[in-house]
């Protein structure tokens, strides 16, 4: 169960991460910013859509709901 103190952790904006969505899609990305409940990402790369694990490169920006985001990793 989430704390009410999560609304005032940051997210990692401005590095580059893997974004590892409930749903079992992972993408590598630059975490760009948070705007309200959403986070956008630029430079994506998705790592895995539930059973395709072929890597691949998405065109513009991603949007992702906070609350479907399971965990992220800060890389580099």
């Amino acid at each position: 169960m989430p704390s009410f103190l999560d609304r005032f952790r940051p997210y990692p904006e401005l590095k580059t991460g893997i974004v590892n969505l409930k749903s079992g899609t992972s993408f590598r990305c630059v975490v760009w910013r948070v705007v309200g409940a959403f986070v956008v990402l630029r430079n994506v790369e998705m790592f895995q859509d539930r059973d395709h694990t072929e890597r691949h490169a998405v065109d513009g920006e991603v949007i992702v709901k906070l609350s479907d985001i399971d965990f992220i990793q800060v890389v580099g």
